[in-house]
């Protein structure tokens, strides 16, 4: 006889519907504010979906209606920074007993990094302006405290960028006027497997100005060359009637600093107003002021000393006293010669003359009693009487006095 056991019918609990899959699209380590993204919950097929609902840091956001879906996206937009945390999703069934909740998926964490603040820019030299030829040294500084920069990078307002590295300096040449113009740096920062770029930093403007005109040097006296004891005056002219100028002088290309003994250095040309002439003056020439000499000025440009080119050279010749006096003697000692001999002469024929006008003497007849002889003159003892005793002239060496002496035959006796 087989007998039949009726067992009670066994409730098994309810099991939970299983997990969905929640994705970040793009997916990136880290965003920015204002990006956005789509996290998508994809549910297994199979299931009568009712509800989608996302969840945020353990915190549950309002359900959505699948409307028969089986893939729901929830859209970030325009990131903020209170977006970033860990997002999970579910979905809710429709069973005889009612909607049951699935599983939560997996975590996706959302991480939102604002741009880092933004650097500082220096410059070093500073200067109002600079000069074509000159170096300036630009240093981006990220802010004390921020997160470690990975790099850097220097870029021209408007323009391309100059460098970009590991180093926060940068040294940057200036060939010419083109080279002005106004500069930015940044930094970037890798939290992540993503860099992050910080805001650009505060413009620093570089003015570049070219040199200003040479300018000109005279002197007085213009033949360049003075004697000893004399007074000499350099001028030196900036083009041009208006700015600010500064001048100095040189002098074998040393600058003769004002206040020094025997220079005089005015800044005004004597006699008129205008303040572009700058005058040296020398009032009595030495032979240490023998030399080559040039000028220079500075032209105040929006704050600073811009130097010029220098003048051309001008050189000096200081001659001595005994040189001066010695130069104009050698000049007239021929004619002081020609006049010498010519007085000599004059005083010859005035001697004749008047040796003509004298009556004879009776000695020069041929005997010393009337009636010797034959009363004729005797020739050789009458030239010899007459004969002058001397006609001298000295004629100097260089440097010496001149000294004349003549020497005219007496008169006859009576």
């Amino acid at each position: 006889m087989v007998r039949t056991l009726l067992l009670p019918a066994l409730e098994f609990p309810d099991v939970a519907p299983r997990a969905p899959a929640l994705s970040a699209n793009p997916h990136r380590p880290t965003y920015l504010p204002g990006e956005s993204l789509n996290l998508t919950c994809s549910v297994p097929r199979g299931d009568q979906v009712v509800q989608f609902q996302l969840w945020k840091d353990g915190e549950a956001q309002p359900p959505t209606d699948s409307r028969g879906q089986w893939v729901h996206s929830f859209p970030l937009a325009q990131l903020r920074m209170q977006d970033a945390g860990t997002y999970t999703c579910l979905y809710c069934l429709r069973q005889s007993k009612g909607q049951r909740q699935s599983w939560r998926s997996n975590p996706i964490s959302i991480s939102v990094y604002d741009h880092p603040t933004a650097p500082s820019l220096s410059v070093s030299p500073r200067h109002p302006v600079y000069l074509p030829g000159e170096a300036v040294t630009l240093q981006c500084m990220a802010p004390p405290g921020a997160h470690p920069a990975a790099g850097f990078q220097l870029s021209r307002v408007g323009g391309r960028n100059l460098s970009s590295g590991s180093n926060d300096t940068q040294t940057l040449s200036i060939p010419g006027l083109a080279d002005a113009g106004s500069f930015t740096c940044l930094y970037w920062i890798c939290p992540s497997r993503r860099c992050i770029q910080s805001w650009e930093s505060h413009p620093i403007s570089i003015n570049v100005t070219d040199l200003p005109s040479q300018p000109s040097l005279s002197i007085d006296p213009p033949s360049e060359a003075v004697s000893e004891g004399l007074p000499l005056l350099i001028s030196c002219m900036a083009p041009g009637d208006t700015g600010d100028w500064r001048f100095q002088f040189y002098k074998d290309g040393d600058e003769l600093v004002p206040g020094n003994v025997g220079f005089e250095i005015s800044t005004r040309e004597p006699g008129t107003s205008s303040v572009n002439v700058s005058v040296l003056s020398i009032p009595r020439a030495s032979l240490n002021n023998t030399g080559e000499f040039t000028c220079g000025y500075e032209e105040n440009v929006s704050g600073r000393w811009v130097p010029s080119r220098r003048s051309q050279a001008v050189n000096i010749t200081v001659n001595s006293a005994a040189t001066a006096w010695a130069q104009p003697r050698n000049k007239l000692l021929p004619c002081g010669i020609l006049v010498v001999l010519g007085m000599a002469l004059a005083a010859l024929v005035c001697y004749r003359t008047r040796n003509k006008r004298v009556p004879e003497p009776l000695q020069y007849l041929r005997g010393s009693e009337p009636g010797e002889g034959d009363g004729g003159l005797d020739p050789r003892r009458y030239r010899e009487e007459l004969k002058p005793n001397s006609v001298r002239v000295e004629l100097p060496g260089e440097g010496s006095d001149v000294y004349t002496l003549l020497t005219f035959p007496s008169s006859a006796p009576p």
